[in-house]
């Protein structure tokens, strides 16, 4: 099974199924899923005053939602000033954002994560040359 989002399409065809009465091993293998996702996702997008209905509408629109109001990239927004330098300070001696990472934290007391750190390295054009 390759990785993917449940998209509007599978979402109307689980609500097709489950209105037929199919099981949820049976959609899942249909759309390539695994049960645990269609589990999950029904779990997840269908509000209690349905009384158990999916509607795919609501759990596209709530999907939808979700994706515009993720914090992706708000990790380094929230860092010190004194953090962000040390940060490049360190990646212009070319050590790694792990490294990094650890040193920050032993010596300065400062939590950042290496994604975080790489992640800044992606969105940073000048740093990106540099690293």
């Amino acid at each position: 099974m390759i990785y993917r989002h449940l998209n509007e399409k599978d979402r109307f065809y689980i609500e097709q199924r489950l209105s037929e009465g199919d099981s949820l091993r049976s959609i899942a293998r249909a759309l390539g899923f695994s049960p645990s996702t269609i589990s999950r996702e029904i779990k997840r997008h269908t509000p209690i005053d349905f009384k158990g209905l999916y509607c795919h509408r609501l759990t596209s629109r709530c999907a939808q939602e979700k994706r515009a109001n993720a914090k992706q990239g708000q990790a380094f927004r929230q860092i010190s000033e004194e953090a962000k330098m040390l940060i490049h300070q360190r990646l212009s001696t070319h050590t790694s954002p792990d490294v990094i990472s650890q040193e920050l934290i032993r010596e300065h007391n400062i939590q950042v994560s290496e994604s975080t750190i790489y992640r800044y390295i992606y969105d940073d054009s000048d740093l990106a040359t540099l690293f």
